[in-house]
């Protein structure tokens, strides 16, 4: 026998549906982004379009042994541009997992790049330098050409920054320059 379920919650299933996994951004309507606060985390989306990416972060990953994925695939052409999110210091480093990997340390956190073809600027960057490009290096190799995007608040443990990127990836051309403060279209995406 079903549970009956209070209207919040059913609206909260909606919510988690529209905003959840499996539905790649593009698909979003204007009620599903939050108006993006002048101070927000991720100033320019970390990858130029065409872009494709949705909320996969947790779910189960077996390259290495069992563990939950700790970020965001953005898929995107091999050397598409990969972006500076926010002002602060970039470093590369390299892993059989990542392959080729860059890390920007800021104000309020870092982010990890993962798989990248090659490495771009480093050191003090600002927001929407070219850090790299997008590949498919470490255990990626051979498969689809992305940038395993993670962020790391206060330099802690990875967190699900979807949201943060529908905020900064919706509504520019992901050239370098900022996202948009206005409130996005009512839809994001052509009709069929």
């Amino acid at each position: 026998m079903a549970v009956p379920r209070s209207p919040a919650a059913a609206a909260g299933d909606a919510d988690a549906l529209l905003l959840g996994r499996g539905a790649p951004a593009e698909d979003r309507t204007a009620a599903d982004h939050m108006p993006v606060p002048p101070d927000r985390t991720f100033q320019v989306c970390p990858v130029d379009r065409p872009r494709h990416y949705r909320d996969d972060f947790g779910e189960p990953r077996w390259a290495g042994g069992f563990h939950r994925h700790q970020g965001i695939d953005i898929f995107a052409d091999r050397g598409t541009p990969i972006r500076a999110p926010f002002d602060g210091r970039a470093e590369s480093s390299a892993s059989w997992a990542g392959g080729i990997q860059v890390y920007v340390y800021g104000r309020q956190g870092f982010a990890f790049n993962g798989h990248l073809e090659r490495a771009g600027t480093m050191g003090n960057v600002k927001a929407g330098d070219v850090i790299g490009w997008v590949g498919n290096s470490g255990d990626a190799q051979g498969g689809s050409t992305h940038d395993h995007f993670e962020w790391h608040p206060r330099g802690g443990a990875a967190v699900d920054s979807f949201r943060l990127l529908n905020q900064a990836c919706h509504g520019h051309a992901g050239s370098g320059e900022k996202a948009p403060l206005e409130r996005p279209p009512a839809v994001l995406r052509d009709p069929v």
